[in-house]
């Protein structure tokens, strides 16, 4: 069904989480997987950003209410943002699929 691989994605996001994640450069040329792909890594890391930041205000590690509120609001409208992508995606498929040839 899907073309996604989920073993780098899982790999991707354990570095990061443990603060060991190097950002590369896509190759020139790139396709439109590779472009979706480095957009759910994106909101992947919008996402663990947020919980951590929130985890460290529970923890009293110095975390201001403002910044974790910040960062809870940046992760929920990138996240909007990619289902709204993917919605239309869907939409443009299905009116493909339903053309007659």
């Amino acid at each position: 069904m899907s073309d996604l691989k989920i073993r780098p994605l899982v790999t991707h996001n354990l570095l990061q989480a443990y603060g060991q994640n190097k950002q590369v450069a896509a190759p020139k040329g790139s396709g439109f997987g590779d472009l979706l792909s480095q957009s759910i890594n994106k909101v992947q890391a919008s996402q663990t950003a947020a919980d951590m930041a929130v985890n460290q205000a529970v923890m009293g590690q110095g975390q201001d209410l403002h910044q974790v509120m910040v960062a809870q609001e940046e992760a929920s409208i990138t996240f909007e943002l990619m289902m709204e992508v993917r919605n239309k995606l869907m939409e443009a498929y299905q009116q493909i699929m339903a053309m007659q040839v």
